[in-house]
């Protein structure tokens, strides 16, 4: 098994639950079933990053994202700026992850 170094999962851990929150502030300022569905989906990402730890399994995670985040995610919700910040996190995420689980 190939493991992920635990800092860089963490590092991982933290862009999730920035992900997370930023949803529920613009849940508090729109209710949007796409926000919904984000937020769920994120909180699955969340559980699965936590209790898996070899870097094939995190690969997979790795691709849902990035395929939600092509064809759901980057579909603008709102004009706001916590907007444009759930984008960035998605693909800090994405970025960062290719780049630890070479």
């Amino acid at each position: 098994m190939n493991k992920i170094d635990d800092k860089k999962r963490n590092e991982l851990v933290i862009i999730l639950s920035e992900l997370i929150q930023t949803i529920e502030l613009m849940m508090e300022e729109e209710k949007d079933y796409l926000l919904i569905q984000n937020e769920n989906e994120a909180r699955d990402w969340m559980d699965f990053l936590k209790n898996h730890t070899d870097k094939d399994e995190l690969k997979s995670l790795e691709n849902e994202i990035s395929d939600r985040f092509f064809f759901k995610f980057d579909v603008q919700i709102g004009t706001s700026e916590l907007d444009n910040k759930r984008a960035e996190l998605m693909k800090e995420y994405i970025f960062k992850s290719n780049e630890y689980l070479k």
